[in-house]
């Protein structure tokens, strides 16, 4: 049905006025619904409760007209004379009618009856409104289109309290985009003499840190009324010195200190944290110790020490988890939501039954429903009983009582102040939480995805005070003397100036001061902007100082005190900024320039200003697009797509440092179901060429689940395939890409088959036979068997009748898996059925026989088409060396002998009788490839099987009629259905003759009453009676002759077969040399990759002189090579040949190449002294730079090293600096210094994406630093001055090799020394995933394990490669090394 799009428009505004009333009466749940579409809305009511002065104050800011630059001081005193003879008049409906003309809002007044529809206008920054309504003269209704969900709307302020996180050190550029956001309001507000005063609980962030304000929040909260809890007003050493001074209790300054930290009851994740007190076994003792976290008392100190001792190190994961929290409420929770956060199953006996035990189970802290809510006892499970509470209480009300008095107990408050450290107080720091086994998770956690909600927030930087002790004597000053040593409750006497004082602070003497009376003046004039100005200043110091603010928000004092306090930690542009906050006096900017000045100021970066424009047109669109205004999938919502994917696209271009925001924005879209393929299909290549590998990471899953749907065929596409393989690497797409591609080949969607078929076949030949062979072939076998899931048949009737007239509605999908094999192996070799196919059937059916399960019954279906699959693939000759003892023997006789016994449990009978159908289907097509006699010779034994098992079920009586047989109870044999006799013996006896059948039988005398007298006792020719349908014609064998002779296709029918559904007929030992087939059997065995056999898969010819540094592409199908001659050539693995010339020569190189490697986007990157970064695809040079010393000599650029995906580094030979190069600049970036001292660098190596980078320099100096930020961690000195080459092989080892001197295994943890040394001088070599590769002097090859241990030793002969090896590269996927040697040769040898 085609979908009427929706268009807001007057009929669709008066349409929504008609239901107003009766959703405001409460007669309709929000949301309300207007044909299709869903809009929230939320209502307020004017009243005595309402604060009246301040709603007034926010009109007066919203409908602000103060400000024209043209007007003179008498106009502006005359308006404001004017405006103050209104003030008294309050026009509560005219007023919000102002508002919405001004914001372009639509208006509806049921009052007066009046509908005013205006065109819906998106501000980027602010929240949209859809309407603005009145239903009585003393109400609003704001009404919003759909807004996004809660994890897409983050309230501000709970970004601000995990900063450590969101905004962590050192994240300027984070910093800058939200002050830019902050601008372009003002800017967008301004423009509409509109200036609010900025608060944080007004904004919310989108999970890409963009911020949008609500402009009617604060008049709706000023409306309400100020409900806000009067406890979270009081500053925070207020509350603590009220608490230390005991005028309040435990229970109220614990639930001070969780509201301050955003804790909100109801909240899974973030709800707030009581301690433990007693573990309930007794009713006045059985104190808990309150200086140890639950969790380590519950878990231990050498559990949290061993816990530490892991990646990432951390003592604690979470004080109160989503699991106890739930154990905790499971009396009132719903099962639903138990089984999602507690375990799926529902057994309410695994809950903890009684207060004790919660205690002794639980490694949470308490939660405060314990001291107040007596309700959390009763259970709302009829299976679930009551939790129980001690015996010495007599209810829940007395256990809240009795529990409440434990908390207030004195044991508890002077012991309450050392748990505060732990969990709210300094005990949080990095520093301090080791000696203490506190260390959270959170404050460490590495690559955390999106923005954190929730976690711990410190409020204390210094040993909480404890309470002052019940015997307190108040004439002591030394408790109060140690209150103001720690700072707490000591009065502030600097009190800030606010912009009333500003104002009266002027005396008229001087020309200074008549200057200050100018700027008081100016001030009147613009009083609501200033103060508007002055607030959004606030607003940004909160982000810059957000560590710092403790729960403590939009507090003015409290913000210009901590400007003073941590002016240190202030970027100084920003310093300078919030200096006109500490002295209001200062000239400030007129309004209307105020937005630039600020720009200027902060000289905020000109990339997160393009940044920031470009991606609010994303943000606008996608915020129109999901109001729900525009129905998803019409065509207004598809313009509105493709526009909104081309601005993110421009955004991605310009995102630089701003990752996190273009990665939120695109999950988005990925989680939209309209605009997920789109989104993929035209971002992925920028993304491939733009993004950092991990901002690539968290876009992993979501990427895995869009390729997994259904309706994806479009993401299945090579071309699309393409890019993600380069985006991500060949092992990650292998491991977690291609199985769901493997899938989808047999998905009952025909066009998503077809299409996953293709690109299959394209990626085994793109990635070669070894590869092919471990993750795509391999994955294809076992993805056969969910084609016969259900073994549901062709047709209504789901029973067998006949025997060889079983289809399965699997077959048809099951045929085009099979398509692909048979492709592989004409593409490759026959040696994929014989070392692969055959092998895994055998292995499958070895595992029913073991232990049968319900999983592995479709895999015995698919065993069947595999081995029909390989007797077709296969020539004479091979077929009859695998003939016997694999597919007779262990395939077709071991299914029948589970089949015929009983003992084998099957899911039912019918399952069975349909395998039975299969197997004897598959007897027949061997018998009619083999012939009559050869099926005599090798097949015998599983007719003797079938036949005995048959004369032992039925026998023949005098009249020649069959009957059961009686069997003994101990007889274990299938008791097949009379039918299926009759079929086999009937379908046989046509194609053999009575006289040869019977020779398979004990009796044969049994076969008499099934053989018909239209049975002729020669052979006769057939179509098979279990073809399949004309769709599968390919697997028909059609007419075969008998006889002793292996049946051979003609060449003719060859190509037709394969290219039929079916896939070949025939296959001789295909296109693979000898020692290739055996690569493919060693790899599909599994063999151990420590080995080397000397044995030579391709020769590469083509380089002149020496060969200096080999890299490969990802996918190892194709490498470069860089020489001596002057050249960088690259290369492509061809298995069908024996030797290879080059596939393209770089020639823009005029001295002998250094180094060179391959970039994450496949450009090159090489040195002969320059520079030159190049696509050979393209055939396109991208850049070609110098060192351009400062000094005037530039240098040789020896060595280059990758960082990450697109950050290059270099080193010089006369220099002791390192440059970085970034493709997406196209130049240098910077220059890092790595020694203070003398030295030039002779070698570089780079870890965990420019983490750690370790330069070696002339003087004998390791460098180890930061190559993101230039830090120098360590220095180490070594005795190797003539270093050719660095190697990081963990964390903190490293191999330095020495052109002179043996290479040295070097640890840099605590401090340098040398672990091992190698026995010589090593002139190459390369680290891969679990293995260093070394060539060392006398051509030998060595391989060593991670942990050091020699894997590999042996030496390159010269009838093996000409010249000394010079050059190493390891090809893990292939199991394979390229070498190259002085002489120019390239060997890929194994």
């Amino acid at each position: 049905m085609t979908e009427v799009e929706f268009e807001w428009n007057e009929s669709k505004l008066q349409a929504l006025s008609n239901i107003l009333p009766k959703w405001a009466s409460g007669n309709i749940e929000n949301p309300i619904e207007l044909e299709s579409v869903q809009l929230e809305a939320e209502i307020r009511w004017l009243t005595n409760r309402s604060d009246t002065v301040g709603v007034k104050q926010e009109f007066k800011r919203l409908l602000n007209t103060s400000f024209d630059p043209l007007m003179d001081y008498e106009e502006h005193q005359k308006v404001k004379e004017e405006i103050s003879s209104r003030k008294n008049n309050f026009n509560w409906i005219s007023d919000w009618y102002k508002i919405a003309e001004k914001l372009s809002i639509s208006h509806i007044d049921k009052n007066t009856n009046t509908v005013t529809f205006r065109r819906l206008q998106i501000l980027p920054n602010v929240l949209p409104i859809l309407v603005i309504a009145h239903t009585a003269p003393q109400n609003v209704i704001i009404i919003y289109g759909k807004r996004q969900s809660l994890k897409e709307e983050i309230d501000l302020q709970t970004i601000l309290r995990h900063s450590y996180s969101n905004i962590p050190d050192g994240s300027l550029q984070t910093v800058h985009f939200l002050s830019k956001n902050l601008l372009d309001l003002y800017s967008q507000l301004f423009s509409r003499q509109i200036a609010p005063e900025f608060k944080t609980k007004h904004f919310r962030c989108l999970p890409s840190l963009w911020l949008q304000y609500n402009v009617v929040g604060p008049i709706l909260d000023k409306i309400e009324g100020d409900h806000q809890s009067k406890i979270t007003v009081i500053p925070l050493d207020e509350a603590t010195a009220n608490w230390v001074k005991r005028k309040w209790t435990n229970y109220k300054y614990l639930t001070y200190l969780n509201e301050i930290t955003g804790r909100v009851r109801g909240e899974v994740h973030n709800h707030p944290i009581f301690p433990w007190v007693c573990d309930f076994t007794s009713e006045n003792s059985g104190f808990r110790q309150l200086n140890r976290t639950k969790y380590r008392l519950c878990k231990g100190d050498d559990q949290l020490r061993e816990m530490y001792s892991r990646e990432p190190s951390h003592h604690v994961p979470e004080l109160l988890s989503d699991i106890g929290y739930m154990v905790y409420r499971a009396r009132v929770e719903s099962k639903e939501k138990l089984c999602r956060h507690v375990r799926r199953k529902w057994v309410p006996e695994e809950y903890p039954s009684t207060m004790s035990r919660m205690f002794q189970w639980t490694p949470d802290e308490c939660i405060p429903e314990f001291y107040d809510d007596p309700s959390i006892f009763k259970s709302c499970h009829p299976d679930m009983s009551d939790l129980r509470y001690p015996e010495f209480v007599s209810s829940p009300e007395e256990f809240i009582i009795w529990h409440r008095k434990m908390l207030e107990d004195e044991e508890v408050s002077m012991n309450l102040h050392r748990w505060i450290d732990l969990v709210f107080g300094f005990n949080l720091s990095i520093e301090d939480s080791k000696n203490s086994l506190n260390l959270h998770l959170c404050f460490v956690e590495k690559n955390r995805r999106g923005l954190r909600t929730n976690g711990m927030v410190q409020l204390f930087n210094r040993p909480h005070p404890s309470r002052i002790p019940l015997n307190y004597n108040p004439k002591s000053d030394s408790y109060h003397l140690q209150m103001e040593s720690f700072g707490y409750g000591m009065k502030v006497d600097l009190q800030e100036k606010t912009i009333e004082d500003v104002e009266e602070s002027v005396d008229e003497d001087s020309h200074c001061q008549m200057f200050q009376k100018i700027k008081k003046v100016r001030r009147l004039r613009h009083k609501t902007y200033f103060s508007s100005m002055v607030s959004l200043m606030e607003m940004m110091a909160q982000i810059v100082l957000a560590p710092h603010l403790v729960g403590r928000f939009d507090d003015p004092n409290h913000i210009r005190r901590c400007i003073r306090l941590f002016a240190y930690r202030i970027p100084v542009n920003y310093r300078k900024l919030f200096d006109f906050l500490l002295n209001l006096n200062q000239d400030f900017p007129d309004c209307d320039e105020f937005a630039f000045f600020l720009s200027v100021r902060l000289n905020i970066p000109t990339t997160i200003s393009n940044f920031s424009e470009e991606f609010s047109k994303c943000v606008s669109l996608h915020l129109l697009r999901k109001l729900d205004v525009i129905p998803p999938f019409s065509q207004r919502s598809q313009l509105l797509l493709i526009k909104e994917v081309e601005s993110l696209k421009k955004s991605i271009r310009l995102c630089d440092h701003m990752e996190l925001c273009v990665v939120a924005a695109f999950q988005q879209l990925l989680e939209d179901e309209e605009a997920c393929i789109q989104a993929v299909h035209r971002l992925m290549p920028v993304i491939t060429r733009s993004l950092s590998q991990s901002a690539l990471e968290d876009l992993i899953n979501p990427m895995i689940e869009l390729i997994q749907c259904e309706t994806s065929v479009k993401l299945l596409d090579r071309r699309f395939l393409m890019h993600v393989s380069i985006c991500y690497g060949t092992h990650t797409f292998l491991d977690l890409f291609l199985p769901p591609i493997v899938e989808a080949s047999a998905s009952m969607n025909c066009d998503r088959s077809v299409v996953a078929k293709e690109s299959i076949m394209w990626l085994a030949k793109r990635y070669g036979p070894v590869i092919c062979a471990k993750f795509i072939s391999s994955n294809l076998l076992r993805i056969m068997a969910s084609c016969y899931e259900g073994f549901e048949l062709v047709g209504f009737d789901q029973e067998p009748k006949s025997v060889f007239g079983v289809i399965l509605q699997g077959d048809e999908t099951c045929s085009r898996i099979e398509s692909l094999l048979s492709e592989i192996v004409l593409t490759y070799s026959v040696t994929f059925i014989t070392v692969q196919f055959l092998p895994f059937c055998v292995d499958l059916i070895e595992q029913f026989h073991k232990r049968p399960s319900v999983q592995l019954e479709p895999g015995l279906v698919s065993v069947f088409r595999i081995v029909e699959l390989s007797i077709r693939s296969m020539s004479d000759h091979q077929l009859m060396n695998y003939l016997e003892e694999f597919i007779i023997q262990k395939v077709i006789y071991r299914v029948l002998t589970i089949l015929l016994d009983v003992s084998f449990q099957f899911s039912s009978v019918r399952v069975r009788n349909i395998v039975i159908c299969k197997v004897c289907q598959l007897l027949h097509s061997i018998t009619q490839k083999i012939g009559t006699e050869n099926s005599r010779i090798y097949a015998s034994q599983p007719f003797k099987l079938i036949f005995s098992t048959f004369s032992e079920i039925y026998e023949t009586n005098e009249e020649l009629r069959i009957n059961m047989r009686r069997r003994s109870p101990e007889n274990t044999l299938f008791e097949v259905p009379l039918w299926m006799v009759e079929d086999v013996v009937d379908k046989f006896a046509k194609e053999w003759g009575v006289p040869f059948l019977s020779s398979f039988c004990d009796d044969p005398a049994f076969l008499i009453p099934f053989i018909s007298n239209t049975v002729s006792s020669s052979p006769i020719t057939s179509q098979m009676a279990h073809s399949p349908p004309s769709s599968f014609t390919a697997y028909s064998l059609g007419s075969m002759s008998s006889g002793n002779r292996l049946f051979s296709l003609s060449a003719s029918s060859l190509v037709s077969s394969a290219n039929s559904l079916g896939g070949l007929s025939l296959c001789d030992s295909g296109s693979l040399s000898a020692v290739w087939c055996a690569r493919v059997s060693a790899a599909v065995c599994g063999v151990d990759n420590y080995r080397f056999d000397h044995l030579s898969l391709c020769n590469f010819t083509g380089h002149q002189e020496r060969i200096r540094k080999l890299a490969a592409i990802s996918n190892e199908n194709s490498f470069v090579s860089a020489s001596s001659d002057k050249t960088v050539k690259l290369w492509s693995i061809k298995p069908e040949q024996d030797e290879i010339g080059c596939q393209w020569t770089y020639p823009n190189h005029t001295r002998s190449v250094h180094d060179v490697t391959i970039l994450a986007d496949n450009s090159i990157a090489s040195t002969d002294g320059v520079l030159h970064v190049w696509d050979p695809f393209r055939t396109t040079l991208l850049a070609q730079l110098e060192w351009d010393s400062k000094e005037g000599n530039g240098g040789n650029i020896m060595r280059i090293e990758n960082v990450d995906r697109h950050i290059l580094s270099a080193i010089c030979s006369l220099h002791s600096t390192v440059k970085l190069f970034d493709s997406r600049v196209g130049g240098w970036t910077c220059e890092l210094k790595v020694s203070p001292g003398p030295g030039l660098t002779r070698a570089i190596t780079v870890r965990d994406n420019g983490n750690k980078m370790a330069v070696a320099l002339s003087n004998g100096t390791l460098a180890i630093l930061d190559a993101r930020n230039g830090k120098i961690n360590a220095l180490a000195q070594t005795n190797s001055t003539h270093t050719v080459s660095v190697n990081w092989l963990s964390d903190s080892r490293l191999l330095v090799c020495d052109a002179d001197e043996c290479g040295v295994f070097l640890e840099t943890n605590p401090r340098a020394h040398i672990v091992r040394k190698l026995q010589d001088p090593v002139s190459a070599a390369v680290l891969t995933d679990n293995s260093l590769v070394t060539l060392q002097t006398g051509s030998m090859l060595r391989v060593y394990r991670n942990s050091g241990e020699l894997q590999i030793e042996t030496k390159i002969r010269p009838d093996e490669l000409p010249g000394t090896p010079t050059a190493v590269l390891p090809l893990p996927l292939n199991c394979s090394y390229l070498i190259g040697s002085s002489h120019g040769a390239i060997r890929l040898m194994c």
